[in-house]
């Protein structure tokens, strides 16, 4: 959880368009100009050695916000990032798909006069830019561009890189960095359940000196990892707001995990948090869709939740987004669960004929994504995602029609029962923050 300024446009204040990034970065802020660019780098710093940002090699700056799980297969480096620059020399235009993490990169390659700037699968880490006459900004906020008197900022789409001329200040292209293979040919959810472990093991242990936590609630996608991570004997803590949970599932859970919290919120306890959401986040922006983070009870159970967590030097959150979006569509079997699935969650026999479906890369999973990194991010806390590892997502696309509808979220379901784990079958119950009136 990182974030990053970058323009060639004069910055009248530094200090109002770095408001909201410099809090995802609290650790170290790096401001310096490279062939008359802007690049100021906030840093949260987790794993290797303290290292600033950009990292600049034979003409060539990039910054990155996320994690890169697979850059010791590059090479020896002693943080994750410094193999960027590395890759996109070695593999060109089509670095990012060499890359496996959560990630949002600009690479100024000054040798080419060219920006590259790429998305991971989900776009789970924000970037923005805007180009306007003969200025560039990207940066990880809307706002730090908008506050730099840039007008049309465009979002960087999910699974993206968009390629930029520096000197026309011009996108010359725009491509997909990973291409899903839609075949469903696997007849056992073995492979999914070993992605699915391997998500969760790289998660935890590139980051071996951070402490773990996750929003436990009494359904299947928080109690997936929960379950996990005990199997993998990861020590970890969840915290759960009792609300609208099934308090039942939510005590047999306490007894399979050692560090479990149940928090009872109280009206004061809400209204602090929400007051506090609206100072300091940046709210989510689509023209298309009608959603305010401050409007989600999810997120005051989320700030509570981080809040907690920060007190108590845990910087590592573990999201069950991607669920609802993919696995189940916000369907069950053909049955819609809300107004916005796509298909009521009954996949069909040519997975084509839908494929991408709006909530899988746009829509709900960009809504709720952003919603995660804004409010996780004003704590200066790491969002990891491990629905959204792209050989997750790949693995459940490749079961037959059959084993992905069998059940309600049918590869949960097999995982959380063949471990004994208590979860409430058939059962969608959303996270929030409801508040017992003391």
């Amino acid at each position: 959880m990182c974030s990053f300024i970058v323009t060639n446009k004069p910055i009248e204040s530094l200090e109002i368009i770095n408001r909201y990034s410099k809090l995802r970065g609290p650790d170290y802020t790096n401001s310096i100009t490279v062939n008359e660019y802007n690049i100021i780098h906030n840093l949260l710093s987790l794993t290797g050695e303290f290292t600033k940002q950009p990292f600049i090699k034979d003409n060539v700056a990039i910054v990155f916000n996320g994690e890169i799980y697979n850059y010791k297969s590059f090479g020896n480096y002693t943080t994750d990032g410094e193999c960027i620059i590395d890759v996109y020399k070695k593999y060109g235009i089509e670095f990012a798909s060499k890359l496996d993490g959560e990630f949002a990169v600009l690479i100024l390659d000054f040798n080419k006069n060219l920006a590259l700037i790429s998305t991971d699968t989900f776009a789970t880490k924000p970037v923005w830019y805007s180009l306007e006459g003969n200025y560039l900004s990207c940066t990880s906020y809307r706002s730090s561009t908008v506050l730099n008197n840039f007008k049309n900022v465009v979002k960087v789409k999910a699974n993206t890189t968009v390629i930029i001329d520096l000197n026309k200040k011009s996108v010359i292209n725009t491509f997909y960095n990973y291409e899903f293979n839609l075949n469903q040919y696997k007849e056992s959810y073995s492979d999914w359940v070993v992605a699915f472990e391997n998500a969760i093991y790289k998660r935890v242990y590139h980051s071996t000196n951070q402490k773990l936590f996750l929003g436990l609630s009494s359904g299947y996608d928080s109690g997936a990892i929960a379950c996990a991570l005990n199997n993998l004997n990861v020590d970890f803590k969840a915290y759960t707001i009792k609300g609208s949970e099934d308090l039942n599932t939510i005590l047999e859970r306490k007894k399979l995990i050692k560090n479990h919290e149940i928090i009872e919120m109280r009206i004061s306890q809400y209204n602090e948090h929400l007051i506090n959401l609206k100072n300091n986040i940046e709210e989510f922006y689509d023209d298309k869709i009608n959603y305010k983070i401050c409007n989600d009870k999810a997120s005051v159970g989320l700030s509570v939740i981080c809040d907690k967590a920060k007190g108590e030097s845990r910087k590592i959150y573990f999201s069950g987004q991607g669920v609802d979006e993919i696995i189940s569509d916000y369907g069950m079997l053909g049955t819609k669960i809300y107004n916005h699935s796509c298909f009521g969650g009954l996949f069909p026999k040519q997975l084509e004929s839908i494929f991408p479906w709006l909530n899988f890369y746009e829509g709900n999973q960009k809504m709720y994504i952003s919603k995660e990194e804004h409010v996780a991010g004003m704590y200066g806390i790491e969002t990891r995602y491990p629905f959204l590892d792209k050989d997750v997502v790949q693995e459940f696309l490749n079961l037959t029609q059959e084993l992905k509808n069998k059940n309600y979220k049918s590869v949960l379901h097999d995982y959380l029962t063949k471990h004994n784990f208590p979860f409430l079958v058939n059962r969608k119950i959303g996270f929030q923050a409801n508040v017992n009136l003391i």
